[in-house]
């Protein structure tokens, strides 16, 4: 399989990357994401948990090492850091200035914000550090990339499904760190607009998956739920599903409360699998918690 990526150049152009494998055909693949992985034995877990799944796409959710350098967590993935399968968002704790070097130069990164194509599935990474050293706000050239790969996605007839992914949560359950405002506002009407699947982001160290939600135009921090279905959407609901998989390694974090629009929300250690199958047609996400390998929450949406 070969994947293409699009980036800017420093004269503000687009230019097309080219990575990956040999030339197949996956109308249907798997994939697997997690966030906040750190170094210890939990991350291992994961990591050899994700193994037996066998995926074609490898997603870190940001905050990858904890460390002051990037190697210890170069170590723990390297079973799955083969064939360019495995990509990165950057977070937080990737962007002091070494580290972040080193993750720029391992994955080949002229850009912190990507995007590329495998099957009919358009994925689509964001940098939303804390920091705003790489900013995403109206203004910047990241939103304009965003702005400009999602209607490009969108209007790609050979492209079915779109996945965002990001570091910082958009929306969240009460914990540790709540949704942001002003990612919700700039980044959601584009969501909507595009036709944005599924939208995955950590920071928070637990897993919440929501209801397929709209942007509320009166009401930001209330998004609009336009489907009840607590697992089973079968006619493309109108709306991405915000899932959040901070589930990698690190210590997790408590709830204070469980937001409307959140379907599901625990605290377990694990990752997300989702599954492209029936001929691209249909997603199929699992959440595999690490100490049984056993399925906690999964939904399915048909196109």
């Amino acid at each position: 399989m070969v994947f293409v990526s699009f980036g800017l150049s420093a004269f503000g152009i687009f230019v097309k990357h080219t990575f990956g494998t040999a030339e197949t055909n996956e109308s249907e693949f798997n994939f697997v994401a997690a966030g906040d992985f750190g170094c210890g034995k939990n991350a291992n877990r994961t990591i050899t948990s994700m193994l037996l799944r066998e995926p074609e796409v490898v997603i870190g959710l940001g905050d990858l090492s904890y460390q002051k350098t990037a190697d210890c967590w170069f170590h723990v993935v390297s079973p799955l850091d083969t064939d360019g399968r495995l990509k990165i968002a950057i977070g937080d704790n990737e962007m002091f200035p070494a580290k972040f070097t080193e993750y720029m130069k391992h994955f080949n990164m002229d850009r912190s914000y990507y995007s590329f194509d495998y099957g009919n599935v358009h994925f689509l990474s964001m940098a939303t550090a804390k920091n705003k050293v790489i900013p995403y706000n109206e203004t910047s050239e990241q939103y304009e990339f965003v702005k400009n790969d999602l209607k490009r996605a969108y209007e790609n007839n050979s492209i079915n499904w779109i996945v965002v992914y990001s570091f910082r949560s958009f929306y969240s359950s009460n914990t540790t760190h709540p949704g942001l405002d002003e990612l919700q506002d700039l980044y959601h009407p584009l969501f909507d607009k595009y036709g944005v699947d599924i939208i995955l982001q950590a920071h928070n160290h637990n897993y919440q998956r929501t209801y397929p939600l709209n942007f509320n135009q009166t009401r930001a921090f209330t998004p609009v739920i336009t489907d009840r279905d607590p697992e089973r959407y079968e006619y493309d609901p109108k709306g991405p599903i915000f899932i959040t998989v901070g589930t990698g390694g690190e210590d997790l974090y408590n709830f204070t409360g469980q937001a409307p629009f959140v379907v599901t929300q625990f605290q377990r250690h694990g990752f997300v699998n989702i599954d492209i199958a029936e001929n691209g047609t249909r997603l199929n996400g699992k959440f595999y918690e690490n100490r049984e390998n056993t399925d906690k929450d999964h939904f399915t949406i048909k196109k």
